[in-house]
């Protein structure tokens, strides 16, 4: 059940909080948990006490500063989060202090945070804080290049590459919700017998080299009408090799690396639509959230959470995130309790 605002913890006069603080990118530097001042909300922006608030693969580029992330001064990580609203902008109407809200905002891996009132939904009552800070990112990213982009059908094959992380796993519940044949690819034997558990009519090891063998056997021949790909790298020449005539794939990740090939004449004589997932704007961000929120709980499906960790062990969750050993979404918890720690 969902807990109330904690309003005992601190003096009503105190404007600071806890927040998790990378103090500068590189390899093996760790956060700190420590005081920050508290965030006071401008006229479009919602102050939200965070319950919840999950990790993204953002998150560790910008903590060991790759894939161009590096930063060189205090930062706090986070985008997604989940909590009670606390106080609301002068132009904020539609939510109001004890709501209870799902948010796309920034900095949220602390215990208050602030987001924009248009990227701020309300939280289904029937689902935990962890779960609804797993949705923003990967969800509205998984809607978007199931729905609006390869627009899936029903009876269509949809291959979801990785479906353990976070776009695949909302990619998979959504698709299957559609009424496609859905694969999945997986790195591990449990993740692959979780993602048939949760939908896919088979799921493959995308790190063996006969990848494309194991598609035609587990489809009896048959090629995929959409391919959803966060990995990138050079799998995704593979991926390309199974891909249906006038088959659509989105590339969504590069976390496997920004450079694959494709030989032109096949695209020409195959007529495949290729698309990278895009930055929308805040409007269509705004309907990716939503759309997403309500296909899940018109699924009766929630947010798949892998493991939750306590604020103050940002550093322990971010490692655990690292070794990929997970399926969905990694989250902090804990925000408005006075960790034994401190």
């Amino acid at each position: 059940m969902s807990s109330p605002p904690d309003t005992g913890s601190r003096s009503s006069g105190d404007d600071s909080m806890h927040a998790s603080v990378l103090l500068r990118s590189g390899p093996g530097e760790p956060l700190h948990h420590r005081r920050v001042t508290r965030p006071v909300p401008g006229p479009d922006d919602v102050l939200i006490q965070v319950y919840a608030a999950s990790l993204d693969r953002v998150d560790n580029y910008i903590r060991r500063g790759t894939h161009g992330m590096a930063v060189t001064e205090p930062q706090t990580p986070g985008r997604d989060m989940a909590g009670v609203v606390a106080a609301v902008g002068t132009n904020v109407h539609g939510f109001r202090p004890g709501d209870e809200v799902i948010a796309l905002g920034s900095r949220t891996h602390a215990e208050y945070a602030l987001a924009p009132y248009w990227h701020t939904l309300r939280k289904p009552p029937e689902w935990s804080y962890a779960e609804a800070a797993a949705l923003p990112t990967a969800g509205r990213t998984a809607y978007d290049a199931i729905v609006n982009i390869t627009r899936v059908q029903p009876g269509e094959r949809v291959l979801v590459v990785a479906a353990s992380g976070a776009v695949g796993s909302f990619a998979l519940q959504l698709s299957s919700h559609l009424g496609a044949e859905v694969y999945a690819t997986a790195g591990q034997d449990w993740k692959r017998r979780t993602a048939c558990a949760l939908g896919a009519r088979a799921a493959l090891d995308h790190y063996r080299a006969d990848l494309a063998d194991q598609i035609r056997a587990a489809t009896g021949g048959a090629e995929m009408d959409v391919i959803v790909d966060p990995i990138g790298g050079e799998l995704w020449e593979r991926l390309l090799t199974v891909l249906a005539p006038g088959g659509r794939i989105v590339t969504c990740g590069v976390t496997a690396g920004a450079r694959g090939s494709l030989h032109l004449g096949r695209l020409m004589t195959r007529g495949w639509h290729i698309h990278g997932i895009g930055r929308p704007g805040r409007t269509q961000i705004a309907e990716h959230l939503r759309g997403c929120l309500d296909l899940m709980v018109a699924a009766d499906q929630r947010p798949i959470v892998d493991r939750t960790f306590p604020l103050a062990e940002a550093t322990a969750a971010h490692d655990y995130l690292e070794e990929s050993d997970f399926f969905g979404r990694v989250v902090l918890t804990n925000m408005a309790e006075e960790p034994s720690t401190r």
